[in-house]
């Protein structure tokens, strides 16, 4: 195997750009933040940026992956479904304390740049669909949830709930976690005739 010319990438500086790229996002919005910036408090150059992202746009959403990874994708386990999906929105809301104007932002600039768009479907808004969905079907594989359950339309309930009121800049608490919650997991149950 040979290595690529140059100097090794350091890792320190890696997660010096992405935490720099995170934290001047949730400051100042996507669109008042540029390469140089980062670069100037990751203490970096802009080179040993551009060989790591093609763009500001590629940059940016994987601080933002890396953060949630870390915050909100590693669901608790044990309780009911119900307690699960609970947790699941606590730790998403409480990631978005913080992070939500930012997310905004990056909400916006994904309605003007449909190259941006796809990725932020694909690396970070699919992932956290995904860890919900898995939980959901851990609540038909208990048999918490009919194996017919909506799956799909419970998922883009929840999501679509915390995105109206995200965008609108509202209250995401632990009593609308668990109405959520208690709401979409009451659709998803088998009525009584």
């Amino acid at each position: 195997m040979t290595s690529k010319p140059g100097r090794p990438r350091s890792d320190q500086a890696h997660q010096a750009i992405l935490q720099a790229a995170r934290t001047l996002v949730v400051q100042h919005g996507y669109d008042g933040v540029t390469v140089e910036m980062i670069a100037r408090v990751a203490g970096t150059g802009r080179q040993t940026i551009y060989r790591r992202w093609p763009g500001k746009a590629e940059l940016v959403l994987d601080a933002f992956v890396s953060h949630a990874g870390v915050e909100v994708d590693e669901p608790a386990a044990g309780g009911s479904c119900e307690q699960a999906v609970t947790r699941f929105l606590e730790r998403t809301f409480l990631a978005l304390e913080e992070t939500g104007p930012a997310l905004r932002s990056l909400m916006a600039h994904a309605q003007r740049d449909p190259g941006f768009r796809q990725l932020f479907l694909d690396r970070f808004i699919e992932v956290r669909r995904n860890s919900l969905r898995r939980l959901l079907r851990q609540g038909i594989d208990r048999g918490e949830l009919p194996a017919d359950a909506a799956i799909e339309a419970a998922v883009s309930a929840l999501y679509g709930a915390l995105w109206y009121r995200l965008l609108l800049g509202e209250v995401l608490d632990h009593a609308y976690a668990q109405q959520l919650a208690t709401l979409i997991l009451d659709g998803l149950r088998p009525r009584c005739r």
